[in-house]
């Protein structure tokens, strides 16, 4: 009988188990020998002392050989027949026919058909048949001596052999059939075992890898279980959740009414809102509630999906806020156009009427005042266009701590230098090598640069520093490779909450003096390089304006 690894692995295990079975009967067997001698005064060693000695000496030798043995069916086979040939000396010892001890047979088949199921149960039966009936047989002709005499009629013998056989088949036949059907149900457990683990391998890889936010909770609202995404997008942990009512963990007015409507939910209910976390960071949640249902249909509880809608929102709010400067800019940029033109004439005749002409007094001074507001009012025009309509790009491969360098030492020579702020330059050591227009970034310096300056009228310092930093994938930037950051911070009055959101708009300005378009025009530089800027901010202690450039 050939089995492969798994199938000889149970036989294996269940002879050890015959073994100590075997052990424990021998020494009842014993025991109730030995009392049975006290009761009856008797100092004769009888023969079952010897069986039993025997059934121990060969169950040790089946121990040392069960782990060296490669074929435990065969095994198997071999100490079921050893047993069963004890056995029949057991009865032959203890008056053949006459016997209590026949029952033993029994045993032995019934564990046949556990060990090697059904057909190993007939084979142990046909065997208990010949040896038992072979006995009775040799007894019947006076071939040995019974240690009791029988009284039984030729009929009534053969009759107790046929019921000896009878129920040895009979008990093979139950036995196996009850081994098979353990042994299906065993493999149905296995198969059952084996699909509860592809679901748990199921939950672990595609559940816990999920992107989005996964949760579920019974009818009452107790969240029953919540992904890896979950816990990164609200901060807490599943444990620290548990059994807790899920909006008051989201606080949502719109998931306490779909509690309400469970059962009756259809369809699934889509909604937004917004979510502060244990850190304060707030975030804009996209929500999607449905029924939980289980195999019969019922709803047991609900399935939350969430994702973080915070990037998106604010991307989306970044294409409005473009689309609108855009159409802003295309219909100032052509009315400044047709502006500029007689701005020029106008100019260029006041500036022939002023060299021409003799005025004195106050009407001089009106001319200049005129000359003077129609200079400033072409210099307005002349950044607008640049902003609204900027020259393309004309990249090099350029140091830009070497640009930064250069707008400093401008920066000090200029007459927007105050001689009370203090200049800081914390450059990377090493060049920083990328490809931008040196002309377009050397503006963006000189504007931040001036901003800061102008911010601190009373004094203080401006801190410029450059560095290379590695991709992040997530957080504050989300370049997928290396890039420079650049860095301006001044020691300010800083930006006014209301406002920071504004300060890239093109004509606002806090300034008395200002055109609003310096720092819009960074921005679409800064752009245009497929580069990112943002700005922090706090009343009265600065403001910090970071460049992102990536590595080209």
């Amino acid at each position: 009988m050939k089995v492969n690894s798994s199938e000889e692995k149970e036989i294996q295990k269940k002879l050890k188990v015959l073994m100590i079975l075997r052990i424990i009967l021998a020494t009842l067997f014993l025991v109730s020998s030995i009392l049975l001698q006290i009761k009856f005064r008797s100092r004769e060693i009888p023969t079952f002392y010897l069986l039993v000695v025997s059934v121990y000496l060969i169950t040790i030798i089946y121990a040392l050989l069960i782990n060296r043995v490669s074929n435990f069916a065969l095994f198997a086979y071999i100490q079921l027949i050893g047993d069963l040939i004890i056995e029949t000396v057991l009865v032959y010892i203890t008056g053949g026919i006459e016997s209590s001890f026949s029952f033993t047979y029994i045993i032995t088949i019934i564990y046949a058909s556990i060990i090697l199921y059904r057909r190993g149960g007939y084979v142990i039966a046909g065997i208990s048949s010949i040896l038992y009936g072979g006995l009775i047989d040799v007894q019947y002709y006076g071939l040995f001596e019974a240690t009791h005499f029988s009284i039984l009629s030729p009929a009534e013998t053969f009759y107790k052999v046929f019921l000896h056989v009878l129920f040895f088949f009979v008990v093979a036949f139950l036995s196996g059939g009850l081994a098979e059907s353990l042994r299906q149900t065993g493999e149905i457990l296995k198969e059952k075992d084996t699909d509860l683990v592809e679901l748990q391998t199921f939950y672990k890889n595609v559940a816990q890898s999920m992107s989005s936010g996964l949760l579920t909770t019974d009818l009452k609202g107790h969240i029953t279980s919540f992904n890896r995404a979950a816990e990164d997008i609200t901060g807490n942990f599943f444990e620290d959740v548990k059994g807790k009512i899920w909006h008051e963990i989201f606080n949502l007015e719109e998931i306490k009414s779909v509690f309400s409507k469970l059962e009756m939910l259809r369809i699934p209910f889509r909604f937004e809102g917004n979510y502060v976390r244990k850190d304060g960071a707030k975030l804009a949640l996209g929500i999607t509630i449905s029924s939980l249902k289980n195999e019969s249909g019922e709803t047991t509880g609900a399935i939350g999906i969430f994702q973080d809608l915070t990037k998106i929102k604010e991307m989306e709010d970044d294409i409005k806020k473009k689309e609108k400067l855009a159409m802003v800019g295309e219909l100032a940029a052509g009315m400044a156009h047709e502006i500029r033109n007689p701005l020029a004439s106008l100019s260029g005749s006041m500036q022939i009427l002023k060299s021409e002409s003799s005025l004195s007094g106050e009407n001089k001074k009106l001319l200049e005042i005129a000359l003077r507001e129609t200079e400033k009012l072409n210099r307005i025009i002349s950044d607008f266009l640049t902003y609204a309509r900027p020259t393309p790009l004309n990249k090099k491969r350029c140091d830009i701590n070497r640009l930064l360098n250069d707008t400093v030492a401008l920066l000090r020579n200029s007459k927007e230098y105050l001689k009370k702020v203090k200049i800081t330059a914390n450059l990377e050591g090493k060049r920083l090598i990328t490809e931008v227009d040196p002309n377009q970034m050397s503006q963006v310096f000189w504007n931040l640069s001036i901003n800061a300056v102008q911010a601190m009228s009373g004094g203080g310092e401006l801190i410029i520093s450059s560095k290379k930093k590695l991709k992040k994938g997530r957080g504050y930037s989300d370049f997928d490779k290396d890039y420079i950051e650049i860095t301006f911070k001044d020691t300010g009055n800083g930006i006014n909450p209301v406002v920071k959101d504004k300060i890239f708009y093109p004509f606002f300005t806090t300034k008395d003096k200002g055109s609003g378009l310096g720092l819009a025009i960074v921005h679409r530089i800064i752009e245009d390089h497929k580069g990112e800027i943002k700005v922090e901010s706090k009343l009265n202690e600065g403001s910090r304006f970071i460049i992102h450039l990536p590595f080209v």
